[in-house]
């Protein structure tokens, strides 16, 4: 069972925790936790031309920062973590989460507070439900998988681990979403479709038929971009 944040009958002690992501996504991240009452302790990013976003939380830098921030962690305390990485970025948030799971830290799945998830819901480790999300019945949703503010995904579908669906978008039901997807704002996803691992569905597109692994499709009807 995954350390799960939510309301729905089954909320999870607030954590301490830490952010791998600087920018954008991580703040937004760090607003949810909040809400939960879980307590930031560190940012950790590769860019070393960043700032910390936060005034009283510490910027720490690649691996090798982490590693000697760590050293001086209490291991009495337990510590989670979220991969603030959003985009195209499946791999890098498995692979990242892979990373810090091996010095013993534990990923953190949320839900908003303001969603609407229906209880059957199987979420898998650290996925991010955002503000206004809706999930239907009988979804399934893998790990590192990011849901994002006012999407909406209709029952049965099933979203692979390194997902991200961005704002707005729309699943209809019984979709097969593989990992490592990109489906971009706005966009609409007619049901029983198979989006292939890797696959980009630009922002405001309109899938009416299956895509290929790896591909990118565009418009209303979605086709291949040139």
């Amino acid at each position: 069972m995954p350390n799960i944040l939510y309301t729905l009958g089954n909320e999870r002690k607030p954590m301490e925790y830490i952010l791998w992501g600087a920018k954008g996504h991580g703040i937004v991240v760090r607003d949810v936790l909040d809400k939960y009452g879980c307590h930031l302790q560190a940012v950790f990013d590769n860019n070393t031309e960043l700032s910390s976003p936060y005034q009283d939380v510490p910027l720490i830098f690649s691996p090798e920062g982490f590693k000697k921030w760590h050293t001086l962690w209490s291991h009495d305390i337990p510590l989670g973590f979220v991969v603030a990485m959003g985009g195209k970025r499946g791999k890098d948030r498995i692979n990242m989460a892979k990373y810090l799971s091996s010095f013993g830290l534990k990923p953190i799945s949320f839900i908003h507070p303001w969603t609407s998830v229906c209880s059957d819901v199987v979420i898998g480790d650290g996925v991010q439900i955002m503000a206004g999300a809706c999930i239907s019945s009988r979804v399934k949703i893998g790990d590192q998988t990011i849901i994002n503010h006012m999407t909406n995904v209709d029952h049965e579908c099933t979203l692979g681990k390194g997902v991200h669906i961005a704002p707005g978008a729309t699943l209809a039901g019984c979709i097969e979403v593989q990992d490592y997807v990109m489906i971009g704002t706005g966009a609409t996803v007619l049901p029983n479709l198979i989006i292939g691992e890797g696959a980009t569905v630009g922002a405001g597109a309109v899938v009416t038929k299956d895509v290929e692994p790896n591909s990118v499709v565009v418009g209303i009807p979605a086709k291949n971009k040139d």
